[in-house]
């Protein structure tokens, strides 16, 4: 039954990723074609990752202790409604009032999905029903581009809404027919605030780390185009570096969500963040495509050693916490990254040049798993 609902969960969420991988490289275009100017392209990227950031916790917290497929499916069916209304978007300002609920209704889905996926992992499978789920994510992020392409070419920007909104509504009918009920285990209310998570010092140090993680990555993928750029690499190239870097990640999530069981967490997310900082720092030193991809790939590898063990330690904690409000946390400090590092490097690429934005990429990257390292090993959470 759990496996069944594993890979049922694990099929779900990749068919809304595989949706929002469609839409999401075309929107710069689209916005433009409605009159954009660069400034309201951004917002209408940092609008949508903003509000799932503020919102996922908010979810999480609100989700504790109550029917979690209640509020996936509110979550699916708002998806597939607002899909349709980037179609009749007549200005960038209503793109941007359109990402801001677009965000809100991803707070509902992949965060609560992933609570589910811990509530029903079995003990000692727990790296290995994760990693299958984040395997998922990242395949259906990474299919996402290459099928809009396809759409678009074909059939026409449109035609991309529609299928998000497609994609979203089967979803929320394969949840609502074959997904059971679920709460979060125990009866009370939840007895810790976000605050009180965020300053819980085990949670503390996973949360940092979190946020270092997905600010390494937020600038591999912001800034990679312009380094490959100099280096005389196309366009298809540069699309080839950034989808094997998230196929990689994505394919190995299961293998070494198995091996979270093996041994020790920490060693885990420790090796595999420092080989994720070392390539990130290393990427600079590319001198063609061949070099750059398999720098790309040592990275792709080292996020798929950390993450699924970063996310067996998030929901260890949840157990005592609380599995939604944690893992809702756990989520937005992943956001948080992703919003900062692409404007932190930027200005690090400003003063220093390209290269020096993943030099300080890697760097902060390597200081932020020493700081995780430290903290946890204080608070005496180094092992399972």
């Amino acid at each position: 039954m759990a496996t069944r609902l594993l890979w049922l969960l694990s099929g779900i969420s990749f068919v809304v990723l595989l949706g929002v991988g469609i839409v999401v490289p075309l929107l710069p275009v689209y916005a433009r074609s409605l009159g954009a100017t660069a400034t309201q392209v951004g917002l209408i990227f940092t609008c949508f990752s903003l509000s799932r950031t503020i919102f996922t916790p908010v979810m999480g917290m609100i989700a504790e202790r109550r029917e979690l497929k209640v509020f996936i499916l509110t979550g699916l069916f708002l998806y597939a409604g607002i899909a349709l209304t980037y179609i009749w978007a007549g200005s960038p300002q209503a793109l941007i009032v359109i990402r801001t609920f677009h965000g809100m209704a991803s707070a509902c889905v992949l965060p609560l999905a992933m609570s589910y996926i811990a509530l029903i992992a079995e003990k000692g499978k727990e790296g290995a029903f994760i990693g299958s789920f984040n395997s998922a994510l990242f395949l259906g992020m990474g299919a996402g581009p290459l099928l809009g392409g396809v759409i678009t070419e074909a059939l026409g920007i449109h035609a991309a809404f529609v299928c998000l909104s497609i994609f979203s509504f089967i979803s929320g009918l394969l949840t609502f027919f074959f997904v059971p009920p679920m709460k979060s285990s125990g009866q009370s209310a939840p007895s810790f605030s976000l605050r009180a998570i965020a300053h819980y010092s085990p949670m503390a140090g996973l949360l940092l780390f979190r946020v270092i993680s997905a600010l390494g990555r937020g600038s591999l993928f912001a800034f990679i185009p312009l380094l490959a750029a100099r280096a005389g690499l196309n366009l298809l190239q540069v699309g080839i570096l950034i989808s094997t870097n998230i196929f990689i990640t994505g394919l190995l999530q299961r293998p070494f969500g198995k091996m979270v069981t093996q041994g020790n967490l920490m060693t885990l997310i420790i090796t595999g963040s420092l080989i994720s900082a070392a390539a990130l720092a290393g990427m600079p030193a590319g001198q063609g495509f061949w070099s750059f991809l398999a720098i790309g790939s040592i990275m792709g590898i080292g996020g798929a050693i950390s993450i699924p063990a970063s996310s067996v330690m998030a929901m260890e904690h949840g157990r005592t916490l609380g599995m939604t409000s944690s893992l809702g946390i756990f989520d937005a400090a992943w956001g948080v990254g992703m919003i900062l590092g692409p404007v932190l490097m930027g200005i690090v690429a400003d003063l220093s040049g390209i290269r020096g934005a993943f030099y300080a990429g890697g760097l902060v990257t390597a200081l932020g798993t020493w700081l995780f390292f430290y903290i946890s090993r204080k608070a005496g959470s180094m092992t399972r």
